[in-house]
């Protein structure tokens, strides 16, 4: 071996790598939160200002400051802060969310009602859907799945009961 090869530190090598890879990574999250932040309203500079202010939360999305629910609907911001959050969120979540985000309701118990208005919303347009007990989603999360059985299996449930006077004749003829 010559001293060439005694003076390369491997280390190096590795660490130039890895910072080239880190690059990639930022420039690739910062894009990413640009293009969120302009879906969401937000703008391109609501993307920008997240990426220069270091790590965050994924999915946080610009929903954070103390006005950013003002004016919107409970549908309206359920379904930005699902969108943000790009989880589940069950009502006292939404409720604390809400709050935050300066979207006040004056129920007496806000959960309940937010779980109400999103039942309404999810029986006629069907864009917000129960995933769970009291735990919401967006439609275009599950597309393959049918938010509508439970109203059929109601339905099919009622049918027996309308002809009680037939089930008991039959099960006594047999």
């Amino acid at each position: 071996m010559t001293d060439e090869s005694k003076g390369i530190d491997p280390y190096e090598t590795v660490l130039a790598d890895l910072y080239a890879k880190r690059d990639q990574i930022a420039q690739a999250i910062a894009a990413i939160e640009a293009f969120r932040g302009g879906g969401l309203g937000g703008g391109p500079s609501g993307g920008a200002s997240a990426a220069a202010s270091g790590p965050s939360k994924p999915g946080n999305g610009s929903l954070d400051h103390a006005g950013a629910l003002l004016g919107m609907s409970i549908v309206e911001a359920t379904k930005a802060l699902l969108a943000a959050k790009r989880t589940p969120l069950k009502n006292p979540d939404l409720a604390a969310l809400f709050k935050a985000g300066g979207l006040h309701m004056n129920s007496k118990e806000p959960a309940n009602t937010i779980g109400s208005v999103l039942t309404r919303r999810m029986a006629e347009v069907g864009d917000v859907v129960r995933v769970g007990r009291g735990t919401w989603g967006l439609k275009e999360w599950y597309p393959g799945r049918s938010f509508k059985v439970k109203d059929d299996e109601k339905k099919d449930d009622k049918k027996p009961q309308q002809e009680p006077g037939k089930a008991g004749l039959d099960a006594a003829l047999e």
